[in-house]
């Protein structure tokens, strides 16, 4: 909100009130989502036509090629964190998941604990802002499906076909089993994506893995996490195949 605030103050002085100046030529790197267009309709129609619950499934968005061997062999691909800082990937994707800033308010209280001059510091109701980054301190293999029964996600994530895991806890036995093979060295753990907001952080204890900026909250991530024992920069993917999905998954191809 408090970027959004700057964008919005410094187009009034370019342009005039809103919404004057916020046209479609200005938007150069990451155009709008085509949510009415032939892919959002089929999407909207093929997930309402399930009734699928979001605490009962898992779903995994991608191209026809990658789902089918996904459904038919469990074929999936463990990227690194470090993978979606690529700049080609489109905003849906692309993050820094090794490192999370945030903003936090600190009352005097909280400065009088911290600085080396307590006695220096003003009487009174202040609030200092203090900016920090929490980092991994390593990079980690990471896989990411979603619980969200969201047409938009197709679009989002340029998919044209998902695999829709209707057993949860199987396929996360079937993950899990690959740990020591895959993954030595390692420690596995997965769980739901905590959304933070960054001006205003619920906790100080932040789990860089398994923690994203709330602008991407609707996506409703769950991730399997495999972090190096020994801190390890630029890892490759690991290519698993955890055997068919036929009976606790469905493949749905637009």
């Amino acid at each position: 909100m408090e970027i959004w605030t700057h964008v919005l103050e410094e187009m009034n002085l370019r342009h005039g009130p809103y919404p004057n100046g916020f046209t479609r030529d200005i938007f150069h790197s990451e155009p709008f989502p085509d949510f009415v267009g032939e892919l959002g309709k089929k999407a909207a129609g093929v997930l309402a036509s399930r009734g699928l619950r979001s605490d009962e499934i898992f779903i995994k968005f991608g191209k026809a090629e990658h789902m089918r061997s996904l459904f038919e062999r469990g074929a999936l691909r463990v990227q690194s964190a470090s993978y979606y800082a690529t700049p080609s990937h489109n905003g849906a994707i692309k993050d820094d998941e090794l490192s999370l800033p945030l903003s936090l308010a600190l009352s005097r209280d909280d400065i009088i604990k911290v600085v080396l001059n307590p006695q220096d510091v003003p009487e009174g109701p202040i609030e200092q802002r203090f900016d920090v980054t929490y980092n991994a301190g390593t990079d980690y293999w990471l896989y990411c499906v979603s619980s969200a029964v969201e047409p938009r996600l197709f679009v989002d994530f340029q998919a044209d076909s998902c695999v829709i895991i209707k057993d949860r806890d199987r396929f996360q036995r079937l993950l899990t089993l690959q740990n020591a093979a895959k993954f030595p060295n390692t420690g596995h753990r997965h769980g739901e994506a905590v959304y933070i907001d960054p001006l205003c952080p619920s906790t100080v204890k932040i789990d860089v893995p398994m923690s994203k900026h709330f602008r991407y909250e609707y996506q409703c991530e769950y991730r399997f996490v495999w972090r190096p024992v020994k801190p390890t920069a630029n890892l490759s993917y690991v290519d698993l195949e955890i055997g068919s999905l036929e009976g606790i998954a469905e493949l749905v191809v637009l």
